[in-house]
C-alpha cells in the first residue's frame, strides 16, 4: 500500500527500521513494502532515516554502560538481567549490546529527526518571507521606474516640522507608494492616518500607520476610481483604528498634487 503523506508512526517505523530496532516479522515486512509497495513517502522517509543513522554512529562516542543503565536498556528491549555461565554467555552479551545499541539510537534518531524537521520548517518559513519582501521591493523598484509614475512630496507641519515623506503616485495603475521619515512614532492610543483631499468634497481616510523607532514608514495602497481628482494629501494624529473624516485641522504632513 502506497502512502499520501508522512504521519508519525510511518516516521517512527522508518527510524526503527534504519536502527535495527524491528523484530523479524517487522523487518522482513517493512523491507517488502519498500521494494514492492513503490511507496515514495516510506522509501524517502527510509533513506533520510538511514543517513541520520549512520552520521549518529559516527558521532557517538563508544562507552561501555554502567550497570543501571544496563538494567534500564534491558527492560526496554525485553531481555532479563540474569547472569549467564554457559557457554553462551557472549553470545547473550553481543544479542543484547546490539538491541541495546539499536533502542538507544531509535531514541535518539526521533529526538534529532524531530529537532532537523522543526528547523527546517523554521528555515523554509524564513525562505517565503524572504521571498516575499523580494516580490514586494521588486513591485516597488517596478512602479519608480514606470515613467506613468509622479512625485508628491510632503512637507512636515505643526508639532512635526522636521518629518518629511513622499508619494510616487501611478496614475495609471492608481497605486501610491508612500515613504514617511523623521515623523516621531505616537502613543498606542493614537495613529497617524493618511488622507485623500478631493478637489471638492470632504478628504477620504487612506491609511492608518504608525512609524518605527528611527521615525519611518513605508507602505502601498490602491487609490479607489470614486476618489476622482485630487488636490492633495494630508497625514493627521487620529484616536487608535483611525476616523472616518478629520478630528482635527492640525496637519502633520502635507502634499499637493500640482
Amino acid at each position: 500500500m502506497k502512502h499520501q503523506q508522512l504521519t508519525e508512526e510511518l516516521q517512527e517505523r522508518a527510524l526503527l527500521y534504519a536502527a535495527g530496532a524491528l523484530d523479524e516479522q517487522e523487518h522482513a515486512e517493512y523491507s517488502r513494502h519498500l521494494a514492492e509497495d513503490d511507496c515514495a513517502v516510506c522509501k524517502a522517509e527510509a533513506l533520510e532515516s538511514e543517513a541520520a543513522a549512520v552520521s549518529m554512529a559516527m558521532l557517538l562516542p563508544q562507552q561501555t554502560p554502567s550497570a543501571s543503565v544496563k538494567r534500564q536498556l534491558m527492560a526496554r528491549v525485553g531481555v532479563r538481567d540474569e547472569p549467564r555461565r554457559t557457554s553462551f554467555g557472549w553470545t547473550a552479551w553481543f544479542g543484547w549490546a546490539a538491541a541495546a545499541a539499536a533502542a538507544v539510537l531509535a531514541v535518539v534518531l526521533l529526538n534529532w529527526n524531530s529537532g532537523l524537521r522543526e528547523e527546517v520548517q523554521s528555515l523554509n518559513a524564513r525562505v517565503a518571507e524572504l521571498e516575499s519582501q523580494v516580490g514586494e521591493q521588486q513591485t516597488r523598484l517596478a512602479v519608480l521606474m514606470d515613467p506613468a509614475t509622479r512625485t508628491v512630496n510632503l512637507a512636515g507641519l505643526g508639532s512635526t516640522p522636521q518629518a518629511r515623506g513622499r508619494i510616487y503616485w501611478n496614475e495609471p495603475a492608481r497605486q501610491w507608494q508612500v515613504s514617511v521619515i523623521d515623523l516621531p512614532a505616537v502613543p498606542a492610543d493614537r495613529t497617524y492616518e493618511l488622507w485623500f483631499v478631493p478637489a471638492a468634497g470632504n478628504p477620504v481616510r487612506a491609511e492608518i500607520f504608525n512609524t518605527d523607532a528611527n521615525g519611518s514608514a513605508m507602505f502601498t495602497l490602491p487609490v479607489p476610481p470614486q476618489i476622482g481628482v485630487l488636490k492633495a494629501a494630508a497625514v493627521t494624529i487620529e484616536p487608535a483604528g483611525g476616523s472616518d473624516l478629520p478630528t482635527t485641522t492640525a496637519f502633520n504632513l502635507l502634499g499637493t498634487m500640482e
